[in-house]
């Protein structure tokens, strides 16, 4: 009887178990013959859908590596390792080589020690000049901007009285046409040379300057210092010395502001030599300080406007600071900006002075037109 009841209670668990197994098995196979499915389905359109692509935006792969990808997003760079699965923010680079602080971004919580990257909004202009003054834009290494300058001078305030769709608007007036070069020689230093044409003296101004500070590497604010010689007549007389130190402070992303003290040695008098030489005068030291701003009221379009007021040496009288205002319009490496000023100067030494110098109305209601062309090629 006992074994009986041994045999009855082994055959019971034997069965319970067979059961279970039984019951659960067919539960399995659709999942299994889904799987199965999906991956015979990826794997037949894997051929005919993969294209090489030459170069992908914003994804480039680190050298000597078979298991690292950096990826650049919205100004940020990460780098993946599809070895251990890991994602790494890059928060400094130092001569090629990147400090990477950050924990798994798989994971819950941050790892002890990782530190956050602070977004740094900063303002940025595809032009190195906003106007007549620089916006402390950082010229890269081998860097090449072309700048064309254009302004109306002698429309005599047309703009804005009877009759300016005749001569659009001031644009089929004599133009002070001028033209120059940029270029970085490293990420900090940058020389140029910019023309006058003749109707201003045949000016040729040669320059070179630094990046001091840039906002886009943690810094407060942008600023470069420049050095600029004008000559006369192709360079051959009437030197003028010019020192700058151009500031920029961003406002988010949306604005940025500038200022720009200056000092010129020797400086001439704007005046205007129509088929002759410039004139042989005496010059003055003097003193200018321009402030301006820039506001994006669109992703690519920007209201414009800057100040110049001279404060030592040849004042005019009456006096009237330089001004302007306008629209930018920013594409990738270039911008073109209209606007409407009181001063055709855009040298360093001229652009504090009004139409005053060429006897002519320099308040605001006489404003005439202008334009400002910049591509950089390099």
């Amino acid at each position: 009887m006992f074994l009986q009841s041994r045999w009855a209670i082994i055959i019971l668990v034997l069965s319970t178990q067979y059961w279970n197994v039984w019951a659960q098995t067919p539960s399995d196979y659709p999942a299994q013959l889904s799987i199965s499915r999906d991956l015979s389905a990826t794997q037949a359109l894997k051929a005919p859908r993969l294209s090489p692509v030459s170069r992908l935006e914003g994804i480039h792969f680190v050298n000597n590596s078979t298991s690292q990808i950096l990826l650049e997003r919205d100004g940020t760079k990460y780098l993946i390792d599809t070895q251990s699965k890991t994602i790494h923010e890059v928060i400094a680079e130092t001569a090629g080589t990147a400090e990477k602080v950050s924990s798994d971004s798989r994971s819950d919580e941050p790892a002890e020690g990782s530190r956050k990257k602070e977004e740094r909004e900063v303002y940025y202009t595809e032009d190195i000049n906003l106007w007549t003054l620089p916006t402390s834009h950082h010229l890269e290494k081998k860097a090449l901007i072309v700048d064309f300058t254009h302004r109306f001078a002698f429309d005599d305030g047309r703009v804005f009285k009877g009759q300016a769709m005749n001569n659009l608007f001031g644009l089929d007036g004599y133009s002070f046409s001028s033209f120059g070069l940029t270029y970085g020689i490293t990420d900090t230093f940058f020389v140029g040379a910019y023309r006058v044409p003749t109707g201003l003296g045949r000016i040729i101004q040669l320059y070179g300057g630094a990046q001091l500070s840039q906002e886009a590497k943690g810094h407060p604010f942008s600023s470069t210092f420049r050095v600029s010689v004008e000559g006369a007549n192709h360079f051959r007389e009437n030197y003028v010395t010019s020192l700058e130190l151009a500031l920029a402070r961003s406002i988010k992303k949306r604005a940025q502001v500038y200022l720009v003290p200056s000092l010129s040695f020797n400086a001439r008098p704007l005046v205007t030599a129509f088929g002759q030489p410039a004139p042989k005068v005496d010059g003055e030291n003097t003193m200018a300080i321009g402030a301006g701003i820039s506001i994006d009221f669109r992703p690519t379009v920007a209201f414009i406007a800057e100040g110049i007021m001279r404060t030592g040496g040849l004042l005019e009288q009456p006096r009237h600071p330089a001004f302007m205002f306008g629209v930018q319009k920013k594409i990738y490496r270039h911008s073109f900006t209209l606007g409407l000023s009181n001063s055709p100067g855009t040298t360093v030494s001229l652009r504090s002075a009004t139409r005053t110098s060429l006897g002519l109305d320099s308040s605001i209601s006489d404003l005439t037109i202008g334009f400002n062309l910049s591509r950089r090629l390099f």
